[in-house]
């Protein structure tokens, strides 16, 4: 009976570290995601101050110093920047979520290894008893 509750646990405490796995993946892939998703507003960002840029050139193709402040102001690139911030929070979430994870497989490994020594204990006892 000892040597089934052990397997059985051992069994179970698997299934918990490959949800784990399957969880971590998840969690990586939206990390990623975020992550693509950021370097997109960024290149939209420059694109969009380029672009004003090339269309604040006057006859001679010469940009004034305050067009570059302005290009280059909170108040140009707020709504950039508040977008880059929601995604700093998900990541920030998503991060949290992972060391949760994390910690939760950790748990799992250490109560096989324990289960296993249990088991293995186990299976000694009933070969020893029997010599």
């Amino acid at each position: 009976m000892g040597f089934a509750v052990s397997q059985l646990t051992v069994e179970n405490l698997s299934n918990i570290q490959t949800d784990c796995e399957y969880q971590l993946t998840l969690v990586m892939n939206q990390l990623q995601m975020l992550s693509t998703h950021e370097a997109a507003i960024t290149a939209q960002q420059m694109a969009y101050s380029q672009s004003y840029i090339e269309q604040s050139k006057d006859e001679e193709g010469t940009i004034s110093d305050e067009m570059i402040e302005w290009v280059n102001s909170s108040a140009f690139n707020a709504q950039f920047e508040k977008k880059l911030q929601e995604i700093q929070v998900k990541e920030q979430l998503l991060d949290i979520q992972k060391q949760q994870i994390e910690t939760k497989q950790k748990m799992a490994t250490t109560q096989i290894e324990g289960w296993e020594k249990n088991r293995d204990s186990y299976i000694e006892d009933i070969f020893k008893y029997g010599n």
